[in-house]
């Protein structure tokens, strides 16, 4: 049967286990809710380094932290320790994004009851600093083979590169791990790249290269380790200047709740004068700033470039301007738009993803490698991702896109389909591929996720396996 998620996102009454999104490092990338999960647990349960960088969050907690490889020991003592009080288990990035989501529901005796608390994470977060947007589609594919074997990886990167997907390649070199960073540059074929080494922490830095480039020269090559992410640039990506700090700001706020606003998208919206954005957006804001908030009408570029336009009056005057995305602004938004127009500089704001709430909403569908999609035009596109291993999200469906997606794929695949999520009239419901086409839903404006294979339905909630249970008795 159908589960639908809680709307409100929360666990049930008692100790409760959140798995936490602290971001990619930096106070100003966090989210007001996962600060309040973290400061209300009793204890915080997490990586080394990962505790250290939220360290100012941790006076009065009892804290218990472990090493690299331990990531079963760290969820075993944040379940064992539900009998003393509340516990926060963090995540770096959001923990749905290779994070301890999976493991943590999958080990959980009631799913149901674990909180995933989305954060942003580090593609977009590097998408951002740079001036990247994904106009059409975008996939993560890690590089690891501890978890996933090569031949699989292998795999996905040649249908990647075959359709010409941008890339964001994760975990793609360590101390004892070098070549498959060069095959899967091979793979993928002559491209623009972005090298993110730590962002939103210290050193961080960004860097526009090329495939070609990283092939032939070692010392380039040599400069990547585990805190750098290769970006390669595919169909559909824009690329445009951004600044670090600017009056005029591309804000990404989330799906809807205040909750998710970043520290830094709420500092820029009560600093700024005038606020630009669709009604909706507005409306979520309210009570964060008392900007002046404008929208506008008529098409999209219209409407972007009449933002931009008083925006830049507002800076001309030495004022501070915010334009208001959905979501995180690399991800399908019309935000790319400001950008081609910018006669100034615009700092670009990281928000949290909607494909991140929704998977929160459902468990962890996508702890492994996943592709997002911006519409459901292409239905073959969606299903052969998904039967290469993929988790796959896509955006903005009409009911009628929805069958031939789900006629392509295994009836018993888990999916999740959602609507207006983190919104008033939210609506998440967890289901299998068949259960879903029997229901013929109707509508339009649907979120759709298809877990990858290794992955189950239980208590309600979806559970990818990565591959722990290879790994590791537990």
């Amino acid at each position: 049967m159908p589960s639908e998620s809680r709307e409100d996102g929360n666990p049930a009454d008692g100790n409760r286990l959140s798995i936490v999104g602290i971001g990619p490092g930096s106070p100003e990338l966090r989210t007001s809710a996962a600060i309040k999960a973290i400061i209300s647990s009793d204890f915080v349960v997490g990586y080394r380094p990962y505790l250290e960088l939220i360290g100012d969050l941790l006076p009065g907690k009892r804290v218990f932290s472990s090493g690299m490889g331990r990531e079963v020991d760290r969820v075993r003592m944040a379940l064992d320790l539900l009998d003393e009080g509340s516990v926060a288990l963090v995540s770096s990035g959001d923990p749905n994004v290779y994070g301890m989501a999976g493991l943590g529901l999958e080990m959980a005796e009631r799913p149901s009851d674990v909180e995933i608390v989305p954060a942003v994470t580090a593609f977009t977060a590097a998408s951002c600093r740079a001036g990247l947007f994904f106009r059409e589609s975008v996939c993560a594919i890690s590089l690891s083979d501890l978890l996933t074997p090569w031949p699989e990886i292998e795999a996905r990167l040649r249908l990647a590169a075959e359709m010409n997907l941008p890339i964001a390649l994760y975990n793609p070199k360590s101390r004892r791990r070098d070549w498959q960073l060069l095959k899967a540059l091979e793979i993928c074929g002559s491209r623009e790249a972005l090298l993110a080494r730590d962002i939103g922490r210290p050193g961080e830095e960004t860097v526009f290269t090329s495939s070609d480039r990283l092939l032939e020269e070692e010392e380039l090559r040599e400069s990547i380790n585990m805190t750098t992410l290769v970006i390669l640039l595919g169909q559909g990506t824009f690329r445009g200047p951004a600044s670090r700090k600017a009056a005029i700001n591309l804000v990404g706020i989330g799906p809807g709740q205040p909750s998710n606003l970043t520290q830094e998208a709420s500092s820029i919206l009560a600093g700024s004068e005038e606020v630009f954005g669709a009604e909706r957006y507005l409306r979520s804001i309210e009570g964060v700033t008392a900007a002046r908030k404008v929208t506008h009408d008529g098409p999209w570029p219209e409407r972007m470039a009449a933002r931009y336009d008083e925006a830049s009056t507002v800076a001309d005057r030495g004022g501070r301007a915010a334009i208001l995305t959905g979501g995180d602004p690399s991800i399908f938004s019309s935000g790319w738009r400001i950008l081609d127009r910018a006669a100034k500089p615009i700092h670009i704001s990281p928000g949290v993803s909607a494909f991140s709430c929704v998977a929160a909403r459902a468990g962890a569908p996508l702890v492994g490698d996943f592709a997002l999609l911006s519409s459901g035009r292409e239905p073959e596109k969606a299903s052969l991702l998904a039967r290469s291993g993929f988790a796959v999200v896509v955006y903005n469906l009409k009911a009628e896109e929805i069958a031939p997606i789900l006629e392509a794929v295994s009836p018993s695949l888990p999916v999740v389909l959602a609507r207006d999520v983190d919104r008033a009239a939210e609506r998440a419901i967890v289901l299998t591929a068949a259960d879903l086409l029997e229901a013929r839903p109707s509508g339009f404006r649907f979120t759709l996720i298809l877990a990858p294979p290794s992955s189950y339905i239980r208590d309600g909630r979806i559970i990818a396996r990565r591959g722990y249970e290879n790994k590791y008795s537990y």
